[in-house]
């Protein structure tokens, strides 16, 4: 950056303002003249750093029993999330169905909730990157007293802020290269995540560098 030298703040005092831009552009910018129209305005940056660990559809809670009846705010067996992330959902066999329900609160500590449709044995993704889960709500069984739901921990890892756009984020790294996975945008910080490629192992950094 070019030193203003008495000299050249009496120079730029006599130039009239259109001149005065392209000259501080000139000066600060390394040759990259100021727009005579528009404006220029700095912008802040984060990088988030965190090591989650593998991926895993009992991760949360292991098999959990459907009944006749639906179940709704189940406490028990739950494990918390290693870092702020996605849920998952997982029948056992082909006749399980309906929506199951997680409650918990998002990075900030805001109380979210994530309804996610079953789909017989396919493991199903959630939207929402849970800090904590609170309570689960299960379906009634489809067919019989034999099935079970397991919920996971998904491969979204939750945004410490909102997530406007996904070109606002600049890099996205895992164990030291550019990884390919992908940014998911939203106007809430709980559906702001980036879906990671890498494997993850609880050790191996997830690197995200974003605008906010």
């Amino acid at each position: 950056m070019a030193t203003l030298t008495a000299k050249k703040i009496k120079d730029l005092n006599n130039m009239n303002a259109a001149a005065q831009r392209a000259q501080l552009g000139t000066l600060i910018m390394g040759g990259a003249a100021i727009p005579v129209s528009g404006t220029l305005s700095t912008v802040n940056t984060l990088r988030y750093n965190t090591t989650p660990a593998v991926k895993s559809a009992t991760a949360t809670k292991a098999a959990f029993t459907l009944l006749v009846g639906a179940q709704p705010g189940i406490t028990a067996g739950i494990t918390q999330p290693d870092v702020p992330r996605t849920m998952t959902v997982k029948g056992n066999d082909a006749n399980v169905t309906g929506n199951v329900v997680i409650h918990g609160t998002n990075f900030a500590d805001a109380v979210v909730t994530d309804t996610i449709a079953l789909n017989a044995a396919t493991e199903v993704l959630g939207l929402v990157a849970f800090k904590t889960v609170t309570s689960i709500d299960f379906p009634a069984y489809a067919v019989a007293g034999t099935e079970t739901v397991s919920i996971g921990r998904g491969a979204g890892i939750g945004f410490p802020s909102i997530i406007n756009n996904t070109a606002d984020v600049i890099t996205h790294d895992f164990d030291g290269a550019t990884d390919a996975g992908s940014v998911v945008a939203d106007a809430t910080i709980g559906k702001s995540v980036y879906i990671v490629a890498g494997t993850m192992d609880a050790t191996k950094v997830v690197s995200l560098t974003y605008v906010v």
